[in-house]
């Protein structure tokens, strides 16, 4: 009876180191199949924790950038749009002074005020522009909408004076854009209203609403000169937090890398050990088996 009892204890304790070679295998491939040393909060309870508070950090990194890269988009998109106005004005000025000129004759005004004309209609649809999204960039929160409407020769604004906003960190929040009145003046059209003046004192020839509309020229070209520059120093500090964030997200990553990557040659040499090891319990395990009762008591 006793002689019984030891031979199966005997292959009980072979099955037992069997079936812990099999998990401490599978373990280690688990291991070399993601790659990751900690792959239960039990495996390595500090490292978890630590793991858990950098991955849930690298989430808020990766959603503020992408804050910052649309608020990067969207001033990048203004930024060149009201370019674009300021190049336009400038043309409108050296148009202005060439007109300013009692030699020429009324065809010739009336050209350079047709041209002027004609950068108006341009600068209204840059002030008219779009999203990717189809959104009008100067509308404010009214952005469904067209920023400027032409009604008789008269344009309004349409839009309003708020701004969108989005978070670059904790502690910051960019404007994403400017509302037409940033821009265009105080009413929203006062730069349009400085555009009529001036083509109409050309072909009328009259020097007082001209020197009146050059002035009011000159102070909408101040007004979109400093739009673009403000917009220029929200680009930059954009530029700033993209190249903070990366360099966060980079260093959280390789702070996490130590604590949960796989040392890949330390795990193959453990596996092979592991499968020696596992190959040998079932070689005792398989002789454990065909040994009679007789050569026990013997």
């Amino acid at each position: 009876m006793i002689g019984r009892m030891s031979s199966m204890q005997l292959h009980q304790g072979s099955l037992d180191v069997i079936l812990d070679a099999q998990a401490r295998l599978q373990r280690t491939q688990e291991e070399l199949a993601t790659g990751k040393r900690v792959l239960n909060p039990s495996d390595d309870p500090i490292a978890a924790s630590q793991i858990m508070t950098i991955q849930s950090e690298l989430s808020r990194i990766e959603t503020l950038q992408k804050n910052a890269n649309h608020a990067y988009s969207e001033l990048s998109l203004a930024e060149s749009t009201v370019g674009g106005v300021q190049d336009a004005l400038q043309r409108v000025r050296e148009l202005a002074i060439r007109g300013n000129n009692d030699a020429l004759g009324v065809e010739e005004k009336a050209m350079i005020a047709a041209e002027i004309d004609g950068l108006r209609t341009q600068i209204m649809s840059l002030a008219n522009s779009k999203s990717a999204s189809g959104e009008y960039i100067f509308a404010g929160f009214s952005s469904n909408q067209a920023a400027y409407t032409e009604d008789n020769g008269v344009i309004s604004y349409q839009g309003d004076d708020n701004a969108r906003e989005v978070n670059l960190s904790t502690s910051t929040t960019i404007k994403t854009r400017l509302s037409g009145t940033q821009i265009f003046g105080a009413d929203g059209a006062g730069l349009f209203d400085a555009l009529t003046s001036l083509a109409a004192s050309l072909r009328s020839n009259d020097r007082v609403t001209f020197e009146t509309a050059f002035d009011a020229l000159d102070a909408s070209m101040s007004i979109v000169s400093n739009a673009r520059s403000t917009l220029g120093v929200r680009m930059n500090q954009v530029s700033e937090q993209q190249s903070l964030n990366e360099s966060f997200n980079l260093q959280l990553t390789k702070t996490l890398s130590g604590l949960e990557d796989l040392d890949y040659a330390r795990a193959i040499s453990d596996m092979n050990l592991q499968l020696v090891a596992l190959e040998a319990a079932q070689q005792a395990y398989t002789q454990s088996q065909s040994t009679s009762l007789f050569d026990y008591l013997r």
